[in-house]
């Protein structure tokens, strides 16, 4: 079936390669609504892209924009030029499709097999600009225009987002707009390569040209000063020159080694990430299991940034991380590293990373490290078949210990009976448990008793500095790790990915 639908895609896109406008509709209207299949599409016809000229056509509703670019059309086709638009317009409020307003103002330019006109609904997108719009842009390209034209839905200073799928920004305003250009001079003002004042022969128009410059002047981040052009495009006055305008910034592009000319293909790339990790997230996340994440920014109880790691975490565990094919041990021990040199933890860690990458599933508790920061917390949430829990109050153990350390110490030893007992793990690690023993916080007995009732296939592995002698003589293997040397005499501090 994946061969027909290949060969199905193929000549789909050989179809709209040729100019079958049906074909290039069909493929728009496929990545407009399948962002899976759009991936498959834009491969196909990625080496037949970046021949076009992307302009992006912004400003506020009412300055004329889908009028301008009729006039444009009209005077690129008189120069032999093959022209595309994909007209943005805001999301039918019942339907969720365009409004279509463009396409039936630039209706009578459809009929010319040189021109393509699409409109795309924004779907409540930011700035206006809908998420296949770009994909539209690259599919025109593609197809052989020698111009492509974006317009958006006139959100105003948020489209700054054009800027991401187009070369060239054009911003339209009319000479009504007065004192409210100012608002617009922290965003589009900013991102603009040429102004349009339309509607020329109406009056304002030289008042809206002086502001313009005026703005131009404080804005020092530009290498080239972008030109302010008047036209009218209802009479096609000041077309011609507008149209000039933009083969010049093409041509200033290419003069700067095409630095802006790739940044669109850039730009598609990161949504594409964005896209696909999205989708990524609602196959491996249940929607409730993503909706608990939402309530706890909701509640302040994690901030956006925790909630953004937290999702990545767990996609990336489940689907990036294949775990190896599922293992059990045919015979399990007990092993103690104990001493009072440094390195038992990490001992620990580097079986239980052996141990993963066999395919055994492992469980650490953590008695008395609860609250501390570790870098084996952050560690063990992108590792496959590892499961980490730590127990403690987030600070040393007072003397006499507290109840809560009590407390703490013994929720460490029945989640370790738990994991022990369950079958669901191969290696069980018991960290600082020896500590444990010696504070007093959790009674030897029932340690020793959970090691004789262990499963066979289970290897349970005890940290710590001086482990009891009854421990010592359960244990299949026991290592003592003896202080040599540590920097610590010599004043050096614990060293954060190294210490801890």
């Amino acid at each position: 079936m994946r061969v027909i639908v290949e060969v199905e895609r193929g000549k789909l896109v050989e179809e709209a390669l040729r100019g079958n406008k049906r074909a290039v509709a069909r493929l728009i209207s496929i990545v407009e609504d399948n962002p899976a299949e759009a991936r498959h599409l834009m491969r196909l016809l990625a080496p037949y892209a970046g021949r076009s000229h992307l302009v992006g056509v912004t400003g506020p509703p009412g300055s004329g924009k889908s009028t301008l670019i009729a006039a444009m059309i009209k005077e690129l086709r008189q120069r032999g030029k093959t022209v595309g638009v994909v007209a943005v317009d805001p999301s039918s409020p019942f339907s969720g499709g365009a409004l279509l307003g463009d396409r039936v103002r630039m209706q009578s330019l459809t009929l010319d097999e040189g021109v393509f006109i699409r409109s795309m609904a924004t779907r409540g997108e930011r700035g206006g600009v809908a998420r296949a719009a770009s994909n539209a842009a690259r599919i025109l390209d593609a197809t052989g225009k020698d111009y492509v034209f974006v317009e958006t839905a006139g959100a105003g200073q948020s489209d700054v987002d054009i800027m991401e799928i187009v070369q060239t920004v054009v911003l339209v305003l009319p000479p009504s707009l007065g004192d409210e250009i100012q608002a617009l001079k922290a965003g589009i003002m900013e991102a603009a390569d040429i102004f349009v004042v339309n509607k020329a022969d109406l009056g304002g128009a030289d008042k809206v040209v002086h502001e313009i410059n005026e703005i131009l002047d404080l804005i020092v981040s530009k290498k080239r000063r972008p030109p302010v052009v008047k036209v009218s495009a209802l009479k096609g006055e000041g077309i011609a020159e507008l149209i000039e305008k933009l083969e010049e910034h093409r041509r200033f592009l290419a003069s700067e080694k095409g630095i802006r000319l790739v940044r669109p293909v850039r730009d598609d790339v990161l949504s594409a990430v964005r896209e696909a990790f999205e989708e990524k997230i609602f196959n491996i996340m249940k929607r409730e299991e993503f909706r608990s994440i939402e309530r706890l920014v909701e509640t302040g109880e994690l901030d956006l940034k925790s909630a953004a790691e937290e999702i990545l975490a767990r996609v990336l565990k489940a689907e990036y991380v294949s775990p190896p094919p599922r293992r059990r041990l045919e015979r399990g021990l007990v092993q103690v590293y104990t001493g009072n040199g440094k390195g038992k933890t990490s001992a620990a860690f580097g079986l239980a990373l052996r141990a993963i990458g066999r395919g055994l599933r492992v469980c650490v508790i953590q008695f008395i490290k609860g609250g501390f920061d570790y870098g084996e917390l952050y560690s063990s949430v992108y590792l496959p078949n590892l499961h980490l829990e730590a127990y403690g109050r987030g600070r040393f153990v007072s003397n006499p210990p507290s109840e809560e350390d009590y407390v703490e110490a013994e929720k460490a030893l029945r989640k370790a009976r738990d994991a022990v007992m369950s079958g669901d793990y191969d290696v069980v690690i018991l960290d600082e448990v020896n500590t444990a023993l010696n504070l007093k916080l959790i009674r030897l007995e029932d340690v020793i008793r959970l090691l004789a009732e262990k499963a066979e296939n289970v290897e349970v592995v005890l940290t710590g500095r001086d482990a009891p002698k009854e421990v010592i003589e359960a244990a299949d293997l026991v290592t003592e790790m003896r202080e040599v040397k540590h920097p610590y005499r010599r004043g050096v501090q614990a060293r954060i990915g190294i210490e801890y």
